[in-house]
């Protein structure tokens, strides 16, 4: 498995978060409870995961092309930083939106577009990596130099944990719905997201 692998199974990771995100709002906006216990957690995992760890190996990828000076043009590396830089935007904004609905103080629907905001943002980042970017870089990037970039995602990964294992985590701890809202007998709707 080289950097690129490594970097696109990372992706199917984020996605199930993102699925969880996307459920959770539909789930939300359909009457449903859900905690905002889940989306400050989802953010975490955004902010630790995908900036911190994820965002940082693609870093090195970046920094990799850049100091071959291989003919990549730099506005694709500035256009997927800018993406990057959002995202953690976003991120930080969905963690203290959902603390402060915990508070009172915000209403769910802020939670649900600041969700669905970074769920778009992420899957046309991802779409943007996989289907442009990252079959350049296999073709311009040498294997010793992948290797390289493959060693430095080691030592990123030691600082952070595994993302698939916290992307396990999420999961377990707020199980998705069968369907968008299940209903409890008695027509109440059933509490979803762990309090």
């Amino acid at each position: 498995m080289d950097a690129i692998d490594i970097l696109m199974n990372e992706h199917r990771h984020i996605e199930r978060v993102l699925d969880v995100l996307e459920r959770a709002v539909v789930h939300g906006r359909g009457g449903g409870d859900v905690s905002p216990v889940l989306f400050e957690r989802a953010a975490q995992f955004l902010l630790t995961f995908v900036d911190g760890s994820h965002d940082a190996k693609e870093g090195e990828v970046f920094q990799a092309i850049t100091s071959r000076g291989l003919p990549l043009g730099e506005g694709v590396m500035a256009a997927l930083s800018a993406q990057h830089a959002v995202g953690r935007e976003l991120a930080e904004e969905l963690r203290e939106t959902a603390r402060a609905v915990t508070r009172g103080e915000k209403e769910p629907e802020d939670i649900y577009v600041l969700a669905d905001r970074y769920v778009r943002l992420e899957r046309g980042h991802t779409e943007a990596e996989e289907g442009r970017f990252f079959p350049i870089v296999r073709r311009l990037l040498p294997v010793d130099m992948m290797e390289r970039v493959r060693a430095k995602f080691a030592r990123i990964e030691a600082a952070h944990g595994p993302l698939a294992d916290a992307a396990d985590a999420l999961e377990l701890a707020f199980p998705l719905p069968a369907t968008p809202m299940r209903r409890m007998g008695g027509g109440r709707p059933q509490p979803w997201g762990g309090r």
